[in-house]
Formats: C-alpha cells, structure tokens, sequence
C-alpha cells in the first residue's frame, strides 16, 4: 500500500536568527512510498533536525524501495540536503528562484544500489548551486536522469557511481591515469541548459552512459569525464548541440575495449581575448592524457 505524506508551509513569525520554514523526515526500510513537498518563500531548509540553520550541515536520510519523491520549491536562497537509498525510485525536483542550494547523496556509503532511478529536474532561476552524488562505486543500473536548467550562473557538479569526487575531475582531465571501474551501465541522462554563465562539472564511472546535451547561452563551461566501461562494448555516447559564443568545453573517455563517441553541432564563436574552446580526449587504453 502507498503512503502519501503532503507537506506545504506557510509559517511566519520565526526568530530572525532560524531559517523562515523547515522541513525534517527520517523515513527508513519503506516500500512504495509517496512524499510531496511543497515550500513557498525564501530561505526555507529541507534537512535533518540537527542541521545548523545557518551552516546546514547534516542532511535527511529517507530510505526504502520504490519511493516517489516530489520536490517543489519556490523562492530564493533555500536549501535541500538529503540522502537517499532505495532502488526503482521517481524523483521529481523543481526549482523556481535565485541562489538555492540543492545538495542530494544518492547511496552515499555505496552499500546499496540505486538501480532503475528515474530523476527529472527543472530549474528556472540564476545563481543556483546543485550537487549531485549517485551510488558512489555501486550499482546505478538502468537510471533515466533529465535535468533542465533555465538561468544564468548555475553551478552544477555531478557524480555517479564512482569511488571519485569532482575534486579529482581536474586530475582525469588532465593526467589522473587509469581508475577503477564501478558496476553501472545504462545511465541515459539528458541536459536541457539555456543561459549564460553556467558551469557544469560531470563524473561518471560506469560501464555504458549516453549523454544528450542541448545548450543555449555564451560563456557556458563543460567539464565532463566519462570513466571505465570496458565490461560494454557499447561505451559512452555524448550528442552536444550548442548554441552560443565563448563557450569552453572538455570531454574525456577513458575505455578499454569499448567503443566510445562524440557527437557535437556547435554555432558561435570567440574572440582573440576570450576563445570558444573545444578538447575532446578517447584514450582506448583506459588511462587519461592532458585535455
């Protein structure tokens, strides 16, 4: 039997030193559960009851099979810290506002898979800041993710199913050497981004990724590592249609055995100050060289 669990606020009156509305649900070994949450206003948290309101630093922790999580936040300056396990979940986030903060862990100890996730996200606002981590080194098999972003000055950091964290991305753009393979295949993730200024930093280590990036804006910034499918000889497919001037774009695919492509359509152009630049990197070796 499904549970629903509905939650809007509208709060007022909260000391000046508290966040204006919080949200707090620990959920644990659930079946084919339902959460809608819906925040209006701005500098609402989404996160555990002992996170620092001003600092917002430990997240909610729901967990179970089949969950269907639906998001809906709408103001400026609010923050979502959560980590989620559970196989065949739907995930709907949407964000309408300027300087959020999303930050969501997927199986962050990598002792659970995150097999068959369904993840749609639509951000319409500038100067927000999304961190993403699914199963780090364990399975995320058969994932569907389609993010959109309709804004200027996005952050965005990506990471799946990999022992690695994008502070390593700088090492496997450039000279980091072979990496461990995890045991995914079959993420289909599309980007849908329109704006200026976005910066998007993605990780995958798996066996089988396609990727379909359609981009609108100048000044936008790639930096994609696509790791180890070698247990696939489909490899990793990126389709990039870009539409936009002084754009800096960096693709990587390390594969052993695997046949990797890149397809890219761009319009737009640099200047002698400020280039549009593309690198892309396909090492059959599995070990990476400088982009």
């Amino acid at each position: 039997m499904k549970r629903l669990l509905f939650i809007g606020l509208f709060l007022l009156g909260m000391p000046a030193f508290a966040a204006e509305n919080q949200i707090f649900i620990q959920q644990t070994n659930a079946t084919n559960s339902q959460i809608d949450i819906e925040q209006l206003g701005s500098g609402n948290i989404i996160a555990d009851d002992e996170s620092d309101t001003s600092t917002v630093d430990a997240a909610m922790n729901i967990d179970g099979t089949g969950l269907d999580f639906n998001l809906d936040q709408i103001g400026d300056s609010n923050q979502f810290l959560t980590d989620i396990v559970g196989d065949d979940g739907t995930y709907n986030f949407s964000f309408t506002g300027d300087t959020n903060i999303f930050t969501s862990q997927f199986n962050s100890e990598g002792t659970y898979s995150m097999d068959m996730m369904d993840l749609s996200s639509i951000t319409i606002g500038s100067g927000n800041d999304f961190t993403v981590n699914i199963a780090e080194g364990a399975d995320a098999s058969d994932g569907i993710i389609d993010w959109e972003f309709d804004g200027s000055d996005n952050t965005i950091v990506f990471t799946a199913a990999s022992d690695y964290t994008n502070s390593d991305l700088a090492d496997i753009l450039g000279s980091g050497g072979q990496q461990d393979a995890a045991t995914a295949d079959s993420i289909d993730i599309d980007w849908d981004i329109n704006g200026d200024d976005n910066d998007f930093d993605v990780l995958i280590n798996s066996s089988n990724v396609e990727q379909d990036w359609d981009i609108t804006g100048d000044s936008v910034i790639i930096d994609y590592a696509g790791l180890n499918n070698a247990e696939n000889t489909e490899g990793h497919y990126s389709k990039l249609d870009v539409t936009g001037s002084f754009w800096d774009i960096k693709l990587v695919q390390e594969s052993a055995s695997a046949a990797d492509w890149v397809s890219i359509t761009a319009t737009g152009s640099g200047s002698s100050n400020s280039n549009a630049t593309l690198c892309v990197v396909q090492n059959d070796s599995g070990t990476s060289v400088s982009c």
